[in-house]
C-alpha cells in the first residue's frame, strides 16, 4: 500500500478510536504516524522495507513512552500505527516481517500484488471514504483553524511530494494513475496547512 491507503487507513481508524475513547485529535500528527514504519525507505541501504519498522516490537517499542505520558491520548495514535503493517502491508504477496526479531519469516494474508490495479483501486476507495469523513466531521474545518505549528504538516507533505517527483519508490517505472488525483490533493493540501491559512 503507498501513502494514499495508509492515510486513509490510519485517519479512519484513528478517528473511529478517538471517538471511542473520548478524546480529540492532532490530524497532522495522526497522518504522520500512520505513515511512519516507512522511514525505513529512507535508509534502504540498511533497513529491508517492510522489515524491522512494521515489526510488532518496534511498534510497541515506540509507543510505550506515549502510552506511559498520554495515557488514553496515545490508543487513536497507537491504532492508527499498527493500522499500517497489520492491516496496510500484510494484505500484499510481498508482507511485513511481523514478528521480528523473534522471527525474520515475512507475514502476509493474500497473495495481491501491492503494486495492481486492484491494490490502487482499494486505496482510491479508502481515500474516498476518507475524505468524505473528514468532510461530515468538520476536520477540514478544525485543519485550517487549529493554531499548532505548521511544521506538523512537513512529514505528510514530504511523503506525498516525494513519490510524485521521483515517480514512484521501487519497484515502481512511473507513478499509479489511479493515486494521482488523491496524491495532488493531498499536496495541495498540506501545502495550504504548511503555509498557515486560516479559515474559521
Amino acid at each position: 500500500m503507498l501513502e494514499i491507503g495508509h492515510f486513509g487507513l490510519g485517519y479512519l481508524l484513528g478517528t473511529a478510536c478517538a471517538k471511542l475513547v473520548g478524546t480529540s485529535l492532532n490530524l497532522a500528527l495522526l497522518f504522520t504516524v500512520s505513515i511512519l514504519p516507512d522511514f525505513d525507505l529512507l535508509f534502504s541501504r540498511f533497513l529491508v522495507h517492510r522489515g524491522p519498522t512494521h515489526s510488532l516490537f518496534f511498534l510497541l517499542l515506540l509507543s510505550l513512552p506515549f502510552f506511559v505520558i498520554y495515557r488514553k491520548k496515545a490508543f487513536p495514535y497507537f491504532v492508527a500505527l499498527l493500522s499500517h503493517s497489520l492491516i496496510g502491508d500484510i494484505y500484499g504477496s510481498m508482507g511485513v516481517q511481523l514478528f521480528w526479531p523473534f522471527s525474520r519469516n515475512w507475514i502476509h494474508v493474500f497473495n495481491v500484488s501491492t503494486i495492481s490495479d486492484l491494490s490502487f483501486g482499494f486505496e482510491l476507495v479508502l481515500f474516498a471514504i476518507s475524505v468524505v469523513v473528514m468532510f461530515v466531521n468538520k476536520d477540514f474545518r478544525k485543519m485550517f483553524s487549529d493554531d499548532m505549528p505548521r511544521i506538523f504538516w512537513l512529514i505528510p507533505f514530504g511523503v506525498v511530494l516525494g513519490p510524485l517527483l521521483v515517480g514512484g519508490m521501487s519497484p515502481f517505472n512511473s507513478f499509479p494513475i489511479l493515486l494521482v488525483v488523491p496524491s495532488l490533493f493531498y499536496l495541495v493540501l498540506f501545502s495550504l496547512l504548511m503555509l498557515g491559512l486560516k479559515f474559521k
